[in-house]
């Protein structure tokens, strides 16, 4: 009976293992940058759109560069997001301009 119970514990903190182990490799996953709207044919929906995207994967890179030990990878995050907010920043700025016309 012991025996029994203590495969059970045993398969039971496996399984908890995996699960954490699973989870953390998702964490750090690398996110893909979002496509970004052309601001010269954009419409509110899609810039809203753009705007959540960018928001969600800045969170992702955010848990990426927390779980990354490589330093090199940490920098190239860094650099993308940087990159990704400027391209956001200059389609709002352009797609503000296009509409006060």
């Amino acid at each position: 009976m012991l025996n029994k119970r203590h495969r059970m514990v045993f398969s039971l903190c496996t399984l908890i293992l995996l699960s954490l182990s699973s989870q953390q490799l998702l964490a750090c996953s690398r996110p893909t940058a979002p496509e970004l709207p052309d601001a010269a044919t954009a419409v509110t929906p899609q810039m809203i759109k753009a705007k959540n995207d960018v928001k969600a994967y800045v969170g992702e890179a955010k848990a990426f560069l927390d779980c990354t030990k490589s330093t090199k990878k940490h920098n190239r995050m860094v650099d993308e997001m940087n990159s990704v907010a400027s391209e956001f920043n200059s389609i709002v700025r352009a797609y503000k301009a296009r509409l006060a016309g």
